[in-house]
């Protein structure tokens, strides 16, 4: 619904909700998680009022910026993309600054350029050099490998990257940006999961409710979510926005929620009268103390980096819902098959190391899930891409539909190996001049058989609800230390090296 009205009681000062007045705004979310959350997510962030788009005046996009995006002191006007200043006029007349476009952050062509409340929605909407605006195009956000443009030192590049494993026009924020506008995508994924999504967003969404953002942004995204925290600017503009618009981005008031939709703590139920907040009266947040560990640089080629996870070495047959890597031993050396790094449809081999039967793995791409068939698995990558074969060719195919995909059978050899084959008997095995895995007509003894790694769960369950002492030490998973006597939200923890839940 658009609101033409002049917005009364809109304060750009305005002091952020507080934590037992947004639990009760957050309530139908209690007890949900994965994509029961999301639902749910949708359908209280979707109730709002929106702006009319562009125009001049009370009701419109540029008198909203005037309460979301200036500098009550100065009258700047706040840029994110370019290092650029610009400044409103001394009153609020709703007229554009020149020099500046308003920015669909979340291009509107993605969706078709239907003008929708996705098209007016000011956690989506922000004041850009028009400029930047321009050479950041309708472009997916992730990082940026070969830079053509930057709009100044610590701003905008622009040129390409990886997504999936593709190399596509893309565009990066400035590091202190990036969280920012994390939380505004993880937001539009799930206010808007009913649209349909093509042209370039393709490379950073999937139609459909559940999980709408690619694995590779969802991890991207939570990873920079944590490296650039929400910030006292980003809750006041969160705060006028609801304002205007009568809803909130959760994932401004909730900065772990992301991992409950689509992260570590899928598996727990979200609490929002719990969990750790960033309103008014709630330190739990901004009192933390973060480790100051060097940051580690984006990796190029993997983008889409979860926490390092352990496998271990089985000679039991696959499970449904268990996560695998497939590893091939060359001459001592272990390559694990990595889906995503493929060339004509054979597969990497990623050379990793093997630490007593262990292999830590940090990239998305090696994860392989196995699902039960009629015969047989279907093989699943880390891109939810399902291996299918033809008989003619001793390639793997990647498709989107499990029904054109083939079931692999899959056999112990008793030599710690697997045979895993088609019904046309093309075996995968690692052919080592290539460094590649490929489904092989012919069986060769001088090709290694692939071995399996499965998930290492071990993991401590315990109920525990507050951290007693400074010896006692509670991290989460994203590397922050919890300060003493807090209550824990429920999630996954850290503590003495092991990982314990709290329910």
């Amino acid at each position: 619904m658009v609101i033409a009205a002049a917005l009364i009681g809109v304060s750009t000062s305005a002091n952020a909700i507080d934590r037992n007045a947004l639990a009760q705004y957050a309530s139908s979310l209690k007890g949900l998680k994965k994509e029961q959350l999301k639902n749910a997510l949708h359908t209280l962030m979707d109730k709002k009022s929106v702006l009319k788009y562009g125009g001049r005046g009370p009701g419109y996009t540029w008198y909203g910026f005037w309460y979301t995006d200036r500098d009550p002191q100065t009258s700047e006007c706040y840029n994110r993309y370019s290092d650029k200043k610009f400044y409103f006029e001394s009153t609020n007349n709703g007229h554009a600054i020149d020099g500046m476009n308003i920015e669909h952050s979340f291009p509107k062509s993605w969706w078709g350029k239907t003008k929708n409340d996705a098209w007016c929605d000011l956690y989506n909407l922000y004041p850009s050099d028009a400029k930047a605006n321009s050479s950041k195009s309708n472009y997916v956000m992730g990082v940026v490998v070969n830079v053509k443009e930057q709009a100044g030192e610590g701003y905008d590049k622009v040129g390409t990257g990886y997504a999936d494993g593709r190399l596509v026009n893309m565009w990066e924020p400035g590091d202190r940006f990036k969280g920012e506008f994390s939380r505004s995508y993880m937001y539009m994924a799930t206010t808007y999961q009913h649209l349909t999504f093509g042209s370039e967003g393709a490379h950073q969404l999937k139609t459909g409710d559940y999980p709408t953002l690619r694995k590779w942004s969802s991890d991207l995204f939570r990873k920079w979510s944590k490296k650039d925290r929400v910030d006292e600017q980003e809750i006041k503009r969160n705060e006028a926005v609801y304002k205007i618009q009568h809803n909130r981005n959760l994932f401004i008031d909730y900065p772990n929620l992301a991992e409950y939709v689509w992260g570590d703590s899928m598996d727990v139920e979200f609490n929002p009268y719990t969990a750790i907040t960033t309103a008014s009266d709630d330190d739990r947040y901004t009192g933390v103390i973060v480790p100051d560990d060097p940051d580690t640089p984006d990796n190029p080629d993997t983008p889409d980096t979860p926490q390092g996870i352990t496998f271990v070495k089985t000679t039991e047959m696959p499970e449904s819902g268990k996560r695998y890597l497939m590893v091939a031993d060359a001459d001592g050396q272990c390559y694990v098959c990595t889906s995503l790094n493929r060339k004509y449809g054979y597969p990497t081999g990623t050379k990793m190391t093997d630490s007593d039967g262990r292999i830590v793995a940090s990239d998305a791409k090696m994860i392989l899930t196995f699902e039960q068939g009629t015969t047989g698995f279907y093989i699943k990558d880390g891109n939810d891409k399902y291996y299918g074969q033809d008989g003619n060719y001793q390639t793997v195919q990647f498709l989107d539909d499990k029904s054109k995909a083939v079931e692999w059978m899959v056999s112990p050899k008793g030599d710690g190996t697997f045979r895993i084959t088609t019904s046309t008997n093309n075996i995968i095995q690692y052919s080592k001049s290539h460094k590649s895995f490929g489904a092989y007509k012919t069986e060769d003894a001088n090709k290694p058989y692939p071995m399996l790694y499965v998930e290492d769960k071990t993991t401590e369950i315990v109920k525990v609800w507050t951290v007693t002492s400074s010896d006692d030490a509670v991290y989460n998973l994203q590397g922050v230390r919890m300060p003493a006597d807090a209550q824990l939200a429920p999630g996954i923890y850290v503590r003495g090296g092991k990982k314990f839940v709290v329910r």
